[in-house]
């Protein structure tokens, strides 16, 4: 993807698209602008809450990192 991210809406976005590979489930908890990046977290449980975070280069809208749920 390309462009820069301006809202936590469009990075929400962004992270719940990438999300959908693993999780049928997404309820977007927050999403936080750094310096450069920012930090999307969202809700995958079906049953209980389990957060999965992911983390986008505000400038380019590449995902750089994620951590999912065990």
């Amino acid at each position: 993807m390309a462009g820069e991210i301006k809202s936590a809406a469009e990075a929400t976005r962004i992270a719940t698209s990438f999300l959908k590979q693993y999780y049928g489930f997404l309820r977007p908890i927050s999403a936080v602008k750094g310096n450069t990046t920012w930090i999307v977290k969202v809700d995958v449980g079906v049953l209980r809450k389990e957060i999965a975070e992911v983390k986008i280069d505000a400038s380019t809208a590449d995902v750089i990192g994620y951590s999912l749920p065990e």
